[in-house]
């Protein structure tokens, strides 16, 4: 580890430590054998040249070349193939009983296939011909560097798995340590050992400082201490857990010509992407140059340094986080089980501690258990302790059919489980919620049940559901008077208050009547007259709009008397009135009948809501009613008063056209017959309009693909097409509405859906019914006569939606505002009435459907369901 030449003295710190790294840089030694000196010489020579970092050696026999092979620093080996005593692949037999991998390039100048294939055969590394000319010491220098090269690779692979697979043991060796100063003092030991670093520490992290654990035999303490997280190579490391490596400790970061090995002058610092630590490196022994740092985990950090310039290469920093990963592994694993051992001891004082009934059993394999202990809730609550016999206990605790948790559930889940259940307890059957806790220890597996009361709970459960029951049934009451009387006996019936009733403000009188008093408060204090203002807790109650309780109406003073009654709870009914309970026991009361109370309280509010919007919607109706008579009746005596002098003026006018052959005339009565026709169908449209807006008759579920094609028949649709091929569910509606509907809409998409029907391009656009119409009982017949062409090619399609139905066309659309075209009188033709599309609308409203229409490409009108 590093410090300054003003840091305080060193107290136990983390550590520096030297290394010489697996490689040693000595030169390849390659051996060259001929029985010719000058040839050995000559190849040696040009060799030597041209590959960088060898040494040559010549001998001029096999046999003195076997002794050279036989000191073992030969790395390759040239030779001859005709020598005396021996040729060149006797001696590379005799070359590979030494060494097995040694290369062997054979070089030779008496060369023959025979000889190439004997070669081969016997496994030369190579075969090269001496030849004439320099290029051939070039090929041979070629096949020299190449040989060394894989010689090199395969000694490398060699050592790295040796460094694997000694790393794998030491990860297994791990496995069995006990406790982190084990591990961390096993790291350093696989540090020198495997990755031949010499000076190393680890160092473990408390707190917001990194402490010196472990030191190599060649790190004394003065030169290691501590470092606060952040500070110095190792400080920085532990605070930002990635691998730092330093190249050069003793320069001057300001000086970059520094940064270069004094003894190989421009060497760069090894790896593009290795830290400069020069400027966080603090280091404690002078003699530091060169350091790797490495995280072990968030628990601390190995660390180990040299006095060598870049004495770590990548490979080292490889090998180094390899070991650091198993050595946090190892930490993180004695953590957890000293958590778990933490946490069962802990468990076991909250056990016999716990308030809730618990017991422990011991998971004995095949789903059996052995019952190990019970607190003292456990026996208080179901009667039975520990040296009661497992099955004898759940036999008498667990109902027959009831839920309960295997224990092969429990440890398959290695997890704490819940489950609702019912037990069988010393006082009954209650409710529980049941947690199962597994704890995994190294020789069993122990299961702690706790159980949590819930009986309190499910019984609100079930009075709640009771009450939802109840309010069901308010709702389907007549009137507020029946409504108050289901609030009053189920206030006793399902709340089991004593007593109970129900007063209903009445607005004129200023007081609270009492409209619903059970049979039981009744008899506590007898018949009671009208609250008003100042009449005691119940009127505050109402007044207020909050819950007003009384534990003992004895120790208070009351403006009216309560009879035998002690404790009272009123409980307002917003503005309807208040639900006043009460009990002849004192301090009746608590906070979940109080509760419960404002519960029922509140689904009365919302009932009597319902009945007082249902009242005012009768009102409504009614009141509709007669307004819908009335209109009908007075579209009838405008129809029938009007119809008699039309009738005498179209009368006239066609024997007026009879008594004259004047063109000018007979044009003028042509012109006033088409005002006739027009009266006449203002006429019937008004008394369309004024039935079509009364409220619909018997509704049905009409299939919207039949109805559309009825309505079609009814309609003058000349060329146009009727689609009802998306038409696929049926439409809750009155048929014959639903059919005048279609109807209106089919007449105002062939009349209006082509350019050639408009009468003048600046025109009004509407889609509404412009033919004429004749009264035959309730229903209406078209009479449509569209101009030529109006609908040539015109598509009408009739389709479903997920929440309604649609009427589209593929014509023009609209030149107006599409909402404007279903107001009273908007039309684009002179013939029409613009009462087509409003009749429409009455229709749709009087079903409740909300009417949308898009006239951006032809004319579509939505009817949401």
């Amino acid at each position: 580890m590093n410090s300054g030449p003003d840091d305080p003295p060193p107290d136990a710190g983390a550590a520096a430590g030297d290394v010489t790294g697996p490689t040693d840089g000595a030169a390849s030694r390659v051996l060259f054998v001929d029985d010719e000196p000058g040839a050995a010489d000559l190849a040696a020579t040009h060799v030597e040249r041209l590959v960088d970092g060898i040494e040559t050696v010549t001998r001029l026999s096999p046999d003195e070349a076997l002794d050279v092979v036989r000191e073992g620093r030969v790395d390759c080996v040239v030779s001859d193939f005709d020598m005396p005593g021996a040729d060149g692949l006797e001696l590379l037999e005799s070359v590979r009983e030494i060494d097995s991998g040694l290369p062997f390039v054979l070089f030779t100048g008496k060369g023959s296939e025979e000889i190439a294939s004997e070669a081969i055969s016997a496994g030369v590394t190579d075969y090269l011909q001496k030849g004439a000319g320099r290029d051939r010491y070039e090929m041979l220098a070629n096949s020299v560097a190449n040989a060394l090269g894989r010689r090199r690779a395969e000694r490398d692979l060699r050592e790295v798995n040796a460094k694997v697979t000694a790393i794998h043991e030491f990860a297994t060796e791990l496995a069995s340590a006990t406790d982190i100063a084990t591990v961390l003092e096993r790291t350093v030991d696989a540090t020198e050992e495997i990755l031949e670093f010499d000076r190393c520490v680890t160092a473990r992290r408390r707190g917001d400082r990194v402490v010196p654990a472990v030191l190599s035999e060649s790190v004394t303490e003065e030169e290691v201490r501590a470092f606060d997280v952040g500070e110095g190579v190792v400080g920085t490391t532990v605070a930002e857990g990635e691998t730092m490596v330093v190249d050069n400790l003793s320069v001057d970061p300001a000086d970059p010509d520094e940064l270069e090995d004094p003894s190989s002058p421009g060497r760069p610092t090894a790896g593009a992407d290795r830290r400069r630590g020069s400027e966080v490196a603090d280091p404690v022994a002078d003699d530091i140059r060169s350091a790797i740092s490495v995280p072990i985990g968030s628990h601390g950090v190995l660390q180990a340094v040299s006095n060598g310039y870049a004495a770590f290469d990548e490979r080292d920093v490889e090998f180094a986080e390899l070991l650091a990963a198993h050595a946090a592994n190892a930490v993180e694993q004695i953590e957890t089980e000293n958590a778990l051992r933490r946490e069962r001891d802990r468990l076991t004082a909250l056990f016999h501690d716990l308030p809730l009934p618990a017991v422990r059993t011991v998971a004995l394999g095949g789903g059996e258990r052995r019952l190990d202990a019970t607190n003292e809730a456990f026996e208080d609550t179901f009667g039975y302790g520990a040296d009661s016999g497992y099955e004898e206990v759940r036999s008498e605790v667990v109902p027959e059919g009831a839920d309960r948790l295997g224990p092969e559930a429990v440890l398959e889940r290695d997890e704490p489980s819940r489950l609702e259940v019912r037990r069988r307890t010393a006082d009954g059957m209650r409710d529980f919620i049941l947690h199962v806790i597994p704890v995994k220890q190294p020789d069993e597996t122990v299961i702690y049940s706790v159980y949590a009361d819930i009986e309190d709970q499910k019984r609100v459960e079930r009075t709640l559901r009771r009450l939802h029951a109840t309010t069901r049934e308010m709702f389907g009451g007549e009137d507020r008077e029946e409504i108050a009387g289901l609030a009053a006996r189920a206030a006793i019936d399902i709340l089991e208050f004593p007593s109970s009733g129900v007063r209903l403000y009445d607005p004129e009188a200023n007081v609270l009547c009492p409209t619903a008093i059970s049979a039981e408060a009744t008899a506590a204090f007898g018949d009671r007259p009208a609250f008003g203002p100042g009449d005691g807790r119940v009127w505050e109650a109402f007044e207020t709009g909050q819950p007003v309780a009384v534990d003992d109406l004895d120790a208070v003073d009351t403006a009216v008397g309560y009879g035998d009654l002690r404790s009272l709870l009123a409980v307002p009914l917003a503005d309807h009135g208040v639900m006043p309970l009460g009990s002849e026991e004192p301090g009746f009361f608590d906070e979940t009948d109080v509760q419960l109370a404002r519960v029922l309280a509140a689904n009365v509010t919302v009932a009597l809501d319902h009945a007082e919007r249902t009242e005012q919607l009768r009102d409504r109706d009614a009141a509709l009613q007669r307004e819908i008579d009335r209109l009908e009746k007075f579209a009838g005596l405008v129809s029938h008063d009007l119809r008699n002098p039309l009738n005498v003026a179209s009368g006239r006018t066609d024997l007026a056209r009879s008594l004259t052959d004047d063109a000018a005339v007979v044009d003028e009565l042509e012109r006033v017959g088409d005002a006739h026709d027009r009266m006449a169908q203002l006429i019937d449209d008004l008394l369309a309009l004024a039935r079509q807006g009364r409220t619909v008759d018997e509704i049905e579920s009409v299939p919207l693909d039949e109805a559309a094609e009825r309505a079609w028949r009814t309609v003058d649709t000349a060329e146009a097409t009727l689609d009802v091929s998306a038409a696929t569910a049926a439409v809750d509606a009155d048929p014959e509405r639903l059919r005048t509907l279609l109807e209106n809409l089919f007449t105002n998409s062939v009349e209006h859906g082509s350019t050639s029907s408009r009468a003048e391009p600046d025109d009004s656009v509407e889609h509404g019914s412009t033919g004429s119409r004749t009264e035959s009982g309730d229903s209406v017949e078209y009479n449509s006569e569209p101009e030529a062409g109006g609908d040539e090619g015109l598509t009408v399609s009739v389709g479903s939606l997920p929440d309604g139905f649609y009427v589209a066309d593929d014509g023009v659309g609209f030149d107006i505002d599409p909402e404007e075209a279903t107001e009273y009188g908007r039309s684009s033709t002179a013939r029409g009435t613009g009462f087509g599309l409003a009749i429409v609308r009455e229709i749709a409203a009087a079903h409740g459907w909300e009417l949308s229409i898009d006239g951006d490409d032809g004319a579509r009108f939505e009817f949401g369901i």
